[in-house]
């Protein structure tokens, strides 16, 4: 996507088991509805901002002994020679049907994650600049993902450092995953 380049460089199934009680209740919080998530269903309805909080609180479901999540480690290096505002991956999904909100459900934050977690929050890259980023995303135990067979992703736009102008529209982008 110039003048951005984004690398994937692994997507994996990781387990994770013999989880703290402290551990599961952070994961929890990655679950279910985030705040902005159920605003959109719910704004329509005329709730309050609680009633809309506590759907979103009631939708967060517990963690078990052992929970399963996917791990995406890419880079994002700045290509051009000025400062460039930009979030790599606003939206991930899995076998065209397992779609994830980054933002709101990545719970590893790192590099080029770390800080930007919000479109309005997006992340100034110097020219010529690396990153590297690692998303954890966690998958619902009745989601039937026995393996991987696609993966796409939609980007944020690409905005001027200092000008904020808008350059490049956001882009989707399909990745072949081995084995298909």
């Amino acid at each position: 996507m110039a003048p951005m380049v984004i690398t994937v460089k692994d997507i994996r199934r990781i387990q994770l088991s013999s989880l703290t009680d402290e551990a599961k209740e952070e994961l929890k919080s990655y679950t279910g509805l985030s705040f902005e998530e159920a605003y959109s269903i719910y704004y329509k309805e005329n709730l309050s901002m609680e009633e809309i909080d506590q759907r979103a609180v009631l939708s967060k479901t517990d963690i078990d002994e052992e929970v399963s999540y996917l791990e995406i480690t890419y880079s994002v290096e700045n290509k051009d020679s000025k400062e460039l505002q930009f979030f790599s991956m606003e939206n991930v999904t899995f076998n065209d049907d397992l779609t994830y909100d980054v933002p709101s459900k990545n719970f590893i934050h790192s590099g080029d994650t770390f800080m930007g977690t919000k479109k309005v929050n997006r992340s100034d890259y110097q020219p010529g600049e690396l990153r590297k980023g690692t998303i954890g995303l966690l998958v619902d135990p009745e989601a039937k993902l026995d393996r991987l067979d696609s993966f796409s992703f939609t980007t944020d736009e690409i905005a001027d450092g200092e000008s904020h102008e808008l350059l490049v529209d956001g882009t989707s982008f399909e990745i072949p995953l081995k084995g298909k």
